[in-house]
């Protein structure tokens, strides 16, 4: 057994080229080069794809705004609904500044729904479909009913929205 194991140490692998065969030796070194620029060159293709199509969509931010005082409304969870085939809507939450990004996708129309508080828009407005195209070039400010001294501008890519907080709490009668 321990005439195998000295075999087994002297045997060279077909890989490696014995220093003696110099031909065998530099075609291999070329390969092994070859090989790693075409590996190099594929993860540079892909590390730059998703910078090219990040480059080409615009941000779609949702801005939510207390009609009653002009302060972000922070702790709302927006139903949005983005259609491009696509039934139903993600209760989305604001942030600190009252600011829901929106991965729109493929969507070409966006639908919001109030969910915590009370919309300011009007029964007619409450069920549109926006065109997110039209909001992505000069932005849009929804209707506004609710009595305000706010008259925020929309910045493009910004949907922004008018919401009062909900007062009416039915009590029991006796």
């Amino acid at each position: 057994m321990s005439n195998q194991r000295e075999k087994g140490r002297d045997m060279i692998h077909s890989f490696v080229a014995p220093m003696s065969d110099r031909l065998g030796f530099v075609l291999r070194g070329v390969l092994v080069l070859l090989m790693c620029g075409l590996v190099s060159a594929v993860a540079g293709a892909q590390s730059q794809q998703p910078q090219s199509q990040t480059s080409q969509s615009q941000a779609l931010t949702i801005r939510i705004i207390n009609a009653n005082t002009g302060h972000p409304v922070t702790d709302e969870r927006l139903n949005v609904a983005l259609r491009a085939d696509q039934i139903g809507s993600v209760a989305m939450p604001t942030d600190k500044n009252g600011i829901i990004s929106v991965d729109y996708g493929k969507a070409t129309t966006i639908r919001i729904l109030s969910n915590m508080y009370a919309d300011c828009r009007s029964r007619g407005e409450l069920y549109t479909n926006y065109p997110i195209a039209s909001i992505l070039q000069k932005g849009l400010v929804t209707g506004n009913l609710c009595p305000t001294t706010a008259t925020p501008t929309a910045k493009p890519g910004e949907l922004v929205l008018f919401e009062i907080p909900r007062t009416f709490v039915p009590t029991m009668r006796p």
